[in-house]
């Protein structure tokens, strides 16, 4: 950057580089959440956007100087200490999610493909503690699921874990800080 940058409107930014300079401090602000608190990340965030439209060179060069969005997140960082990745938590909680219902509804068709063309009329399976039934008959055909709160237990299992996993909870015992005592 320059010493005495020159303050830049960014309506005289192409579209383009609005959008290259946005999507670069949204990566950065996600590589942040491990370092930095929210207000400490909005500062950085702010101070990085003043510098980026204030550098007369376009975007594209501008970002290359700076480097990958995680280093600079690493560089911007005072301390090492890690803490959780909320963010990261809940896209994990929700693709995991996503999985477990499409292999669910999956078995369901499944079942319900091998009793049409079994010939029987009804069948009966489990998919992780659910109770999964297919039929089919002249009158048409049908799936459900039922359980004694599986249906409710084991998704929430599969929440916590992936939650606890993704966000990687365990660093707020090591980013907190701790007592010493003196012998």
């Amino acid at each position: 950057m320059r010493d005495s940058p020159r303050t830049l409107d960014t309506s005289r930014r192409s579209l383009r580089e609005r959008w290259r300079m946005s999507i670069y401090l949204a990566r950065f602000e996600w590589h942040l959440e491990g370092f930095l608190r929210i207000k400490e990340r909005k500062t950085a965030i702010s101070s990085l956007r003043k510098e980026l439209l204030a550098d007369p060179r376009d975007i594209s060069v501008t970002v290359r100087a700076l480097g990958p969005p995680a280093a600079l997140a690493a560089r911007w960082a005072k301390e090492g200490t890690l803490r959780p990745l909320w963010s990261i938590g809940i896209i994990a909680v929700g693709v995991v999610l996503f999985v477990y219902c499409g292999l669910l509804l999956s078995f369901a068709a499944g079942l319900l493909a091998a009793v049409k063309n079994s010939g029987i009329a009804e069948a009966h399976a489990r998919y992780l503690f659910v109770d999964v039934s297919a039929s089919s008959n002249a009158d048409g055909i049908g799936i459900g699921w039922t359980s004694q709160g599986a249906l409710l237990i084991v998704p929430a299992v599969i929440i916590i874990g992936t939650f606890i996993v993704g966000a990687r909870l365990w660093r707020i015992g090591s980013s907190m800080p701790h007592k010493r005592t003196s012998a």
